[in-house]
């Protein structure tokens, strides 16, 4: 195997780390080793090992998706499961919920790092890495897209794609480990104080905004009735994590039995309501907008993409700019705002008269995943200029910092 792509799934899965989406579970992950900074070396270093273990085991599931997938004929791109309700859902549950933990509504021994007891141990180290690794699935980073193509790619070897996985579960882990192994490192950590409860609650009401942000992505996913339904389950199973820890503090007899009651009703409510209706089918149309007029917009003029339109677009020897996003690709929100939305790019948009075409992925589109993995990618965010003569220009992996550049180049070529 390219020595190069393994390297790169280490350090992508290193860089991960401090990506929007990662930051608060590894923010957390690192309060709860703060809090056990004493622990004796051996115990530390085994929590390490447990974190690795959790990160290896959910790295490895999708490995063995990947695999079957493929072994079908099926391409799988990365984040694709996003698209997917019922994933979706789940992880809403568990961030929604480790975040309620955090911020201390309820302290059922759910804990998945810090907080005492309940959140120390190798169990709970191993329940941080798989939660994190989760988390970071909709994730792209810099470096990490070559490894991603070659551990997704239809022509693997079935070990080939788990160690590219395996790697890249390595590099996640990395900076706890180096914490854990390293005593050096743990030296370095702030002293435990009441500063970290401040901190622990403001980690919780990160989860709980980013919970809201993955809802944003299962309402596209669902109807509006589906997702009002969703909202119940999470007030209910809310209440029921409620009650049980406020049960929890009785000393009757049947408090057990008061508890396995409220859950079993709580679970029977919520597979009543849980539905994962489709939304309503949107009419795309293929019709072009008109050519640019010169005039500078306040913000960016979408037209959706379809394979139709590019066709029209470029028949017309107009380039096509395509814009490949969805909902729940942080990166892909973070650089419109920040490289392309702004008013250098919507000049030259208006002075060049390139069509600017946005492709939403945030529903499992197959032909519109075509069209990206044809470019040789596997993963979002990805820019590309479609030219008439058949040629395109694919911008490197991350920021479009050079969009104006090449959108003038483009009108260049083709007045």
């Amino acid at each position: 195997m390219d020595p190069v792509i393994l390297g790169s799934a280490v350090l992508g899965g290193l860089i991960l780390n401090v990506m929007p989406c990662v930051l608060p579970v590894l923010f957390f992950k690192i309060n709860g080793l703060i809090e056990h900074r004493d622990l004796a070396p051996r115990e530390r270093r085994i929590e390490g090992l447990a974190y690795l273990a959790g990160t290896l085991a959910a790295v490895s599931a999708f490995a063995v998706a990947v695999i079957l997938l493929g072994a079908q004929g099926v391409k799988v791109n990365q984040g694709q499961q996003m698209s997917n309700p019922a994933f979706v859902a789940g992880l809403i549950l568990a961030v929604y919920f480790f975040g309620l933990n955090s911020a201390g509504l309820f302290h059922v021994n759910i804990s998945f790092g810090g907080g005492g007891a309940a959140g120390s141990g190798p169990m709970a180290s191993f329940r941080d890495g798989l939660l994190i690794t989760l988390v970071s699935t909709p994730c792209s980073a810099p470096i990490l897209g070559s490894a991603m193509g070659a551990a997704l790619a239809l022509s693997n070897a079935w070990y080939e794609t788990m160690i590219i996985f395996w790697l890249l579960g390595f590099g996640l882990a990395l900076p706890v480990l180096a914490i854990c192994f390293i005593p050096a490192l743990n030296r370095l950590l702030p002293k435990p104080g009441q500063w970290m409860e401040t901190f622990k609650i403001l980690v919780g009401f990160t989860f709980i905004g980013t919970a809201v942000w993955l809802y944003g992505t299962f309402s596209k996913l669902v109807s509006s009735d589906a997702a009002l339904d969703f909202l119940w389950i999470v007030f209910a199973i809310t209440l029921c994590m409620w009650a049980i820890d406020r049960m929890s503090h009785s000393e009757r007899p049947a408090r057990r039995i008061r508890q396995g009651i409220m859950a079993a009703a709580t679970l029977a409510f919520g597979f009543w309501l849980w539905s994962t209706e489709p939304p309503a089918i949107v009419t795309e149309t293929d019709e072009l907008p008109q050519i640019a007029d010169g005039q500078v917009p306040d913000k960016m003029k979408w037209t959706p993409f379809t394979l139709k339109l590019r066709e029209k677009a470029l028949a017309r020897n107009q380039p096509v700019f395509v814009d490949f996003t969805a909902d729940w690709c942080v990166n892909c929100k973070l650089f419109e705002k920040t490289h392309i939305n702004v008013h250098a790019v919507r000049k030259a948009f208006a002075q060049t008269g390139v069509l600017a075409a946005k492709a939403d992925l945030t529903q499992d589109k197959k032909p519109i995943w075509k069209v990206v993995n044809d470019l040789g990618r596997d993963g979002l965010p990805v820019y590309v200029i479609f030219m008439p003569d058949g040629t395109y220009d694919l911008l490197p992996e991350g920021a479009p910092s050079d969009l104006a550049k090449r959108l003038r180049k483009a009108a260049l070529r083709f007045p």
